[in-house]
């Protein structure tokens, strides 16, 4: 198997979800927020717009509804050690390509809210918005670029805390990510308070953390404290393994989290269709990459009928 991208592979996990994002924005562009139709927030199928752009494949792509207009809002990522200054002729080359391909569809050019997520541990230095004009008369001639940034630097852990029993799974994703570069005696505190309240996506959250900190015995330790002992943990650990998300201790590699996203998808399309075409039962129990086995997730939860999931 690949090795994979654990900060994109955690980020896709967590914020494909609607409501994350809607968490998100409730925290970091209110204004905004409370203009979303909630209800209209739903996960675009970017692989038409990939076919021009394979690098933003990764980034998640959302329409929504504002004022009863169509929007689309693109979350984009950013977790390199170093900051990209091509990020902003990167936003309007896709942005361009989202209209291109709306256009072919709608006759229309929809407005697009770029939203660029960082938690690198250097200071942003771009702006967002660009050009920076010397000349404001020349405003109203020129192509502009906005984004809103997300810096997770610029938030304060009780900030976040205060808001958990929103949403308990997106909020300790935000905190163990703005921390995912520190001390585990930090993350410690996170796990302790996913488990505090049974939150299933704590074997997400472990397991990011394990592949990044390359550490398993440091987080079966912090396990057995925050469990309240070895038998609890061990408890823990079960289901751990039972999720699927078991980590390898010597590389950091995911394993046996193949099969159970196989088990996953299948139980998903029975419950959505009812039964499993042969030929694509076939595709999944014969796929031996994580990432391909994610894009087929993403096909069968955007998909409203069985024929909508097409597989090579």
């Amino acid at each position: 198997m690949e090795n994979i991208q654990p900060h994109d592979w955690f980020f896709k996990q967590i914020f494909s979800n609607p409501l994350s994002i809607k968490t998100v924005l409730n925290i970091f562009a209110p204004k905004l927020a409370s203009r979303i139709e909630t209800s209209s927030l739903k996960l675009v199928n970017t692989e038409k717009f990939s076919e021009k752009s394979q690098k933003f494949i990764l980034d998640l792509l959302f329409s929504c509804k504002i004022d009863n207009d169509d929007v689309f809002i693109r979350l984009v990522f950013e977790h390199k050690s170093y900051i990209d200054n091509t990020l902003p002729s990167q936003l309007m080359y896709y942005n361009a390509v989202i209209w291109e391909e709306t256009a072919k569809e709608t006759n229309s050019y929809p407005p697009i809210i770029n939203i660029v997520f960082y938690h690198g541990k250097r200071k942003w230095n771009i702006p967002t918005t660009l050009p920076v004009l010397k000349d404001k008369q020349l405003e109203d001639f020129v192509q502009k670029l906005n984004y809103i940034l997300i810096d997770l630097n610029e938030i304060q852990d009780d900030d976040l805390i205060r808001k958990v029993y929103e949403d308990v799974c997106t909020i300790s994703a935000l905190l163990v990510m703005k921390h995912i570069f520190d001390d585990l005696e930090i993350i410690k505190n996170i796990l302790k308070l996913l488990y505090e309240n049974n939150a299933s996506c704590i074997f997400l959250v472990i397991d990011y953390v394990v592949i990044v900190k390359k550490d398993l015995e440091k987080v079966e330790e912090i396990l057995k404290e925050i469990s309240g002992g070895e038998e609890k943990m061990m408890t823990l650990t079960e289901k751990w393994k039972m999720e699927g998300w078991m980590v390898g201790k010597a590389e950091g590699k995911i394993e046996g989290k193949i099969e159970g996203k196989k088990e996953a998808l299948i139980k998903l399309i029975q419950l959505k269709f009812g039964a499993v075409p042969e030929n694509l039962e076939k595709v999944i129990y014969e796929c031996k990459d994580l990432e391909e086995l994610d894009k087929i997730l993403t096909k069968v939860a955007l998909a409203n009928s069985i024929e909508e999931i097409n597989i090579k």
